[in-house]
């Protein structure tokens, strides 16, 4: 339930040098990777124009030293929100988005995304859904992780097969 390690690593790489690039080295002081990553997604979600920014200065740059361009087209392609990690199968997490108008089949991006988050499954969590490799994978960043009742996670629960039932289930990014 995790994408291969090859392409994990140069999604790390890129991932971290882009959202290393959003946070300044004072606001990386006392705080471990994980909390000033999370600070860069949150910077890039408020403002996506950072992208592009960050790419146009890899342009000047060294053609050695210039940022993953696949990478980087896949942080561009990127669902940044709040996610329903509902269920886990055997070969994917079902994730819904907190609205319940699609669901997702993701991928961990070195761990399942059930390991990721400490919990299991059935909660609400804040991350972003990455296409990678032709499978969604989650980026690893989890934020403000809420369990869910029973009530709630049987209602999430009919919603997804709703969708699935109506094609809004996403296997794959188009």
């Amino acid at each position: 339930m995790v994408i291969d390690p090859p392409t994990a690593r140069r999604f790390i790489d890129a991932y971290m040098a882009f959202l290393g690039s959003l946070v300044s080295d004072e606001d990386k002081q006392g705080q471990i990777t994980t909390q000033w990553l999370v600070n860069g997604r949150d910077r890039y979600a408020a403002d996506r124009s950072l992208l592009d920014t960050y790419r146009a200065a890899q342009l000047k740059l060294r053609a050695s030293s210039q940022a993953d361009a696949e990478m980087l087209d896949a942080i561009a392609r990127s669902q940044i929100g709040r996610w329903v990690h509902l269920k886990d199968t055997r070969a994917y997490a079902v994730v819904l988005d907190d609205q319940a108008t699609q669901a997702y089949a993701v991928l961990g991006l070195t761990q399942r995304i059930r390991d990721v988050n400490n919990l299991g499954s059935g909660l609400v969590m804040e991350t972003a859904l990455v296409p990678l490799n032709g499978h969604w994978v989650c980026d690893g960043l989890i934020k403000g992780p809420v369990l869910l009742g029973p009530n709630y996670r049987r209602s999430y629960a009919a919603h997804y097969q709703a969708l699935r039932a109506s094609g809004q289930f996403s296997v794959s990014p188009p």
